[in-house]
């Protein structure tokens, strides 16, 4: 299970460096930026949102928000900013640790053979699981975070 080690790895480097962020820099954020609790929240419900992917792939349906435009990705951005925004922040970096190990748990209920077949969901279009996983939740966490963490993107 590659995709599990690597995933470990990358919290492994990041949880202890969220450890060391106080409150008034979770919260701070430039003009017209999302601070960097919005950005655990945005991922946090991304996260979600692949953890719900892979129970209804097991159960033979697709994500939800699979295949939207950029402008419905917007919109469902700015929705979810809206209704996290004001969250106390252990809230909202519980919900950022806490569906980490739903992620990790959907994942283990799927053998390696499933998770690498290209074929199995044709909703990816020729992806694996693996692929999947790694651009809805690594890649789109490095993305939001490589500039906090730029040692360990």
């Amino acid at each position: 299970m590659q995709l599990l080690a690597k995933m470990e790895q990358w919290r492994e480097q990041i949880e202890p460096q969220l450890a060391l962020v106080s409150e008034a820099d979770l919260l701070r954020a430039a003009s017209g930026e999302w601070s960097l609790l919005d950005k655990l929240a945005h991922l946090a419900a991304w996260d979600a949102e692949t953890v719900l992917a892979l129970a209804r792939a097991k159960q033979g349906g697709k994500p939800r928000y699979l295949n939207i435009s950029p402008v419905e990705e917007d919109k469902l951005n700015a929705q979810w900013l809206i209704e996290n925004r004001g969250r106390a922040a252990e809230r909202v970096l519980g919900d950022f640790q806490g569906v980490w190990r739903q992620l990790v748990r959907q994942l283990r209920g799927f053998t390696p053979a499933e998770l690498e077949d290209t074929k199995r969901f044709p909703w990816l279009q020729g992806k694996s699981l693996i692929e999947f996983v790694d651009e809805w939740v690594l890649q789109h966490e490095r993305e939001h975070l490589h500039a906090l963490f730029p040692s360990h993107a």
